[in-house]
Formats: structure tokens, C-alpha cells, sequence
């Protein structure tokens, strides 16, 4: 008996010694697993150390780790698994809190969620949750055996060993990751801060837009290496500019209108992402990747579209921020240049309108004609640096003498050009031995020939006979000029017929008055009688009347510095809108 005893024991102790030391080898292989997974923080290194130990000692089929990224966790590296899983995500109320054996556990045959549905699928049989500071870092699942057994308690314990030994170097390796993944980006950001400083220092030495635009596109094609690209810019034509490469410029065409009423992007956008379902698939279609809209002050200037990278790389976001700030360089030296020629244009027609000035009036009177028995006053005060009334005094004979005075419709050059026509077309055939009357008539035809339709001019001319105190005028459309008798009586000058330049063949008639001592003739333009005031009132006929009826006594100069003066009192700070021209003639 007590030999038998002996014989178990001795058998007993064996046994135990054996499992101590299968523990102890087990112990020895983890240590040395642990020293291997940690002798590098690449995460990939770490995972495929996880998956490929023990798939070789245990001959495991496949095997795949899932990692969480942010609130979902994404397959991160697998082995003998089809690479279509890599766009699997599963939330953290799908995947299992503790260890399971698939086939055990009775949450699999159910697919009560997909995470179960997919790892019935992909035939996988352990599953070991990545557990760190009691957080879940992920899930490490393992498939079956080569030989078809199950694992045995002594795998299973092996490999959650494993899994939990991982767990902190996993971590950490995910920390290395990140830093490594930002200090990427840093660089990626200096490098693309360089690369912007450079492109503005380009873009800021130039005003030429057409320089500008090229710029642009060389660091488009340079930085983002892309050899499809539409730029289009908006101006004051009604067709805007265009530089497209590789995509259809008709395709181009027809988006035009429909992308640049985009005012809900505001910044560089990935095409997929565009919030209009309809427009969205048209640039899908037509290949653009990316929309970047050239924006300056909440005004959609244009717009750019890129396609697709060379390397088929997808753009990332550090990509459009980098797009969002090169454009927007791009649109305020865009602007500038813009302006700059606006500034140049502005100089020029400044320049223009300084010679128009000088020319102008040079085409007045330099000095009033001294006419025996007469006083005679004229004035010109533009409202613009160009204008277009015209007063003249020109000597027939000895004693007479053409008084004319004119308002040309519009302001600035044109109006000038067109006063000028007259006042040479006046000039040259009032010396004819012509009457009057014919004398307008062929300024009429003169004027209708050489102006458009929306062109015209209202005019008075006079010829006055100082040895026969008479004035023969025409009246062609102009504010009847105001003839003052001595004794208070006033006389309107409106024979005559409608403005040059409307009908071609008009029958002017003549008018004749003659002048009483101390009578008094006041010609205007409608610049007096239309001044107004900051209650938008007229100035009008009857006060002009009033006026000089208070002041005829003044001489010719005084009476139209009296006018000019009352006109300013009037209008106080209202700016004067139209040229104010005076002709005053007062027999003595």
C-alpha cells in the first residue's frame, strides 16, 4: 500500500513539475513577445507583432485589430482578409466588453448587430478586447486554427496574455503615431507657409492681372500637382475670363452662372461634399474634385475648379485650408491690379477732361465786344470739370454783332465736343449774307447729321443792329430770354421753333424787338432756373423775374454776379447739378 502511495505522489509531483514549467516556458515566450513588441513604436510593427506571433506558433488562419478613431472603431491592420473590410466601423456598444469564443457565444447566431454579422462572415473565432487603463483601445480577433481544433484553455489564455501585454505599447505606439502624424502636418504646414510667402511675394510684385492668374496657376499644378484646372474670373464683360486645361470649356461654360451664385461656400470644399445634390454630380461628372470660389468682401468674384491629383492621392484638409489661403491672396492681388487700373484710367480721363476744359474755354469769349451804346455781360460756370452751355459774341459788321447762347444736352466730353461743333458751324456761316432764320436751319441740319438721336441742343442767337437799336433773334427750343423794358414791362424772346438737332428740315422763324433806353435783355441757361434747393424746390421762372425786375438798374457785371450770388443763397448746400450760364446785354 504504501508503495502505491509513493508511486502517486512521485506521479503527482511530475505532473506539477511539468505544468510549472510549460507555465514558466509560456512566462519566458511573453517575456520575450513583450520585449519584441516593445522594441519599436511604429504602431504597424506593434500589430503585425500581435497578429503574426501567434499565428505562427498557434497556426491561426487570419486575424485583424480594430483601433478606435474618435467614436468608432476601424479595422487597422489584418492579415488573410480581403482588403474591402477597411471601410468597416463599428461603435462601441457593437463590440463585445469581455472576451468571447464565437461559436460559444449565443449573441453570434442571432446577428443581433453587425459586428457580429461580420465576423460570421470573415470566419473569425476569438475575439480579445484592447483594454488600457480600463479604456477600450480596440479589439484584437483572431480566426480559427489551420487544423481545425479549438483552441485549447492554455491557447486562449496565451493569447489574451498577449493582447493585455500589447495593450499599453499598443497605446503608446498610437501616441508615437499621432505625434509623428502632427509633426508631419507641422512640417507639411511650414513648408506650405513657405511655399504661400513665396507665391504673395510674386503676386504682390505685380498689378498685371494676366501675370496674376499665371502665378496661380503654376503653384496649382506645382503644389498640388494637378494637371486639370478651370479659373474663372468675372469682369465687366458679360462673358467672363476663362483659363481651363484638361477639362470641356463649353461643360465650363454652362456651370458658370449656376457655381457663381454659390454664396454658402465660402472656403475651399471637396466636390462630394457640396451641399447640392444636382450641381454635385454635373462636376462629378465632368472629373472636378475640388471647388475653391474667389470671394473678396462677400462679393463672388469667380471661381476654380481642380481635378484630380497625378499621384491619385485624395485632397486632404491641411490641402484645401492651404487652397482657401493661395486663392484668397490670389483674389486681393487680383483686386488690386483692379484697381490700380481703375486709378490709371481714372488719371487719364482726368487728364483728358483737363485739355477738354482748356479747349472749352478757349472756345468762349476771352473778352466781351465792346458794342457802341450797349453793355453787354457774359458768364459760364460748369457744374462739371467739362460742360456743355456755349454763350458767344461775334462781330458781323460795324454795327452788328451776334448774341447766341446754348445748352447741350448731357454733361462732360460729349456735351463739349458737341458745343464746339456749334459754336464752329456758328461762326462760320453767320457771316453769310443769309437771313437768320436759314442760318438756324442749316445749324439744324448740321447738328442732326453729325449726333444721335438722344443729342440736342436748345439755342438762341440774335443778331443786334446797334444803329438801329433792333435784335432779329431765333428761339430753337431755349428758355425764352427775359427782355426788361425801363418801366417794369417784361417781354418774352420765344419766336423762333423746336431744339437742333431733332428733325432734319425745319421752318425757323424770325423774331424782331427793338431796344428803348435802358432796356435790358438777361439770356440764361436752365442751370439758373432749375437750381435747387435742399427741399428739392426750383429756383423757377418768376423769381428770376422778380429779381431782375428789383435789379435792372445794376449794370450788365453787377446784375450777373447779383444772379449768381442768389442762386448760391438758394441752393445753400445742395452741389449745382447743372452748368449755370449767363448773357446779359443792356442798352445804355
Amino acid at each position: 500500500m504504501s508503495g502505491y502511495l509513493d508511486y502517486l505522489s512521485e506521479k503527482y509531483q511530475t505532473q506539477n513539475i511539468k505544468a510549472i514549467n510549460e507555465k514558466i516556458v509560456e512566462l519566458s515566450s511573453l517575456f520575450e513577445i513583450s520585449q519584441i513588441l516593445n522594441a519599436s513604436l511604429e504602431i504597424t510593427h506593434v500589430l503585425n507583432n500581435i497578429l503574426l506571433i501567434p499565428m505562427g506558433r498557434l497556426m491561426i488562419s487570419r486575424g485583424i485589430v480594430f483601433l478606435r478613431n474618435g467614436k468608432w472603431y476601424h479595422p487597422r491592420f489584418w492579415k488573410g482578409l480581403p482588403d474591402g473590410i477597411a471601410d468597416k466601423e463599428f461603435s462601441e456598444k457593437q463590440l463585445p466588453s469581455e472576451f468571447f469564443v464565437l461559436e460559444k457565444d449565443s449573441r453570434a447566431s442571432g446577428n443581433l448587430n453587425p459586428f457580429y454579422e461580420f465576423v460570421s462572415e470573415n470566419q473569425l473565432s476569438l475575439a480579445i478586447p484592447l483594454k488600457s487603463k480600463d479604456q477600450l483601445l480596440g479589439l484584437v480577433i483572431y480566426g480559427p486554427k489551420l487544423n481545425r481544433q479549438p483552441f485549447s484553455n492554455d491557447e486562449i489564455d496565451f493569447l489574451t496574455s498577449l493582447v493585455n501585454l500589447s495593450a499599453s505599447t499598443v497605446e503608446n505606439a498610437l501616441h508615437v503615431d499621432e505625434i509623428r502624424k502632427i509633426n508631419q502636418q507641422l512640417d507639411e504646414r511650414i513648408q506650405q507657409l513657405k511655399t504661400l510667402f513665396d507665391i504673395a511675394q510674386g503676386l504682390s510684385a505685380t498689378l498685371d492681372s494676366e501675370k496674376i492668374v499665371k502665378l496661380l496657376t503654376y503653384a496649382l499644378m506645382g503644389q498640388m500637382l494637378v494637371y486639370h484646372y478651370a479659373i474663372v474670373i468675372h469682369g465687366n464683360q458679360h462673358l467672363p475670363k476663362m483659363d481651363v486645361k484638361g477639362f470641356v470649356q463649353d461643360s465650363i461654360e454652362s456651370l458658370s452662372e449656376e457655381l457663381s451664385r454659390l454664396s454658402d461656400i465660402e472656403t475651399a470644399a471637396l466636390t462630394v461634399d457640396l451641399p447640392h445634390p444636382a450641381l454635385k454630380e454635373k462636376l462629378l461628372k465632368l472629373g472636378a474634385h475640388v471647388f475653391i470660389p474667389m470671394r473678396h468682401q462677400n462679393k463672388m468674384l469667380g471661381f476654380i475648379l481642380l481635378g484630380e491629383k497625378i499621384s491619385k492621392q485624395k485632397f486632404t484638409a491641411v490641402d484645401l485650408e492651404f487652397l482657401t489661403t493661395l486663392v484668397s491672396q490670389a483674389v486681393i492681388s487680383l483686386e488690386n491690379a483692379r484697381l490700380f487700373k481703375e486709378m490709371l484710367e481714372k488719371q487719364r480721363y482726368e487728364q483728358e477732361l483737363q485739355v477738354a476744359k482748356t479747349i472749352q474755354k478757349k472756345l468762349l469769349p476771352r473778352e466781351i465786344p465792346q458794342v457802341k451804346g450797349y453793355d453787354l455781360w457774359g458768364v459760364n460756370i460748369s457744374s462739371k470739370e467739362v460742360g456743355g452751355d456755349y454763350f458767344d459774341v461775334i462781330p458781323i459788321s460795324e454795327h452788328e454783332f451776334a448774341l447766341a447762347i446754348g445748352d447741350v444736352s448731357g454733361k462732360s466730353v460729349p456735351a463739349a465736343l458737341l458745343m464746339a461743333n456749334l459754336q464752329a458751324g456758328l461762326r462760320t456761316i453767320i457771316s453769310e449774307a443769309v437771313p437768320l432764320e436759314q442760318i438756324v436751319g442749316k445749324l439744324n441740319r448740321l447738328i442732326y447729321q453729325n449726333t444721335d438721336m438722344d443729342k440736342y441742343i436748345t439755342f438762341f442767337v440774335g443778331v443786334l443792329d446797334n444803329k438801329k437799336n433792333r435784335l432779329s433773334y431765333v428761339n430753337a427750343g431755349h428758355n425764352p430770354p427775359i427782355l426788361m423794358r425801363k418801366n417794369g414791362e417784361k417781354q418774352l424772346l420765344d419766336v423762333g421753333g423746336i431744339i437742333l438737332g431733332m428733325l432734319p428740315e425745319f421752318p425757323y422763324q424770325l423774331g424782331v424787338v427793338e431796344f428803348d433806353s435802358i432796356d435790358l435783355l438777361v439770356c440764361y441757361t436752365d442751370g439758373v432756373n432749375e437750381a435747387l434747393n435742399t427741399e428739392e424746390e426750383e429756383y423757377g421762372e418768376e423769381r428770376l423775374e422778380n429779381l431782375i425786375s428789383s435789379n435792372r438798374h445794376l449794370d450788365a457785371s453787377e446784375l450777373s454776379d447779383t444772379i449768381v450770388s442768389e442762386l448760391r443763397e438758394f441752393s445753400r448746400d445742395v452741389p449745382q447739378f447743372d452748368d449755370i450760364t449767363l448773357l446779359i446785354t443792356r442798352r445804355l
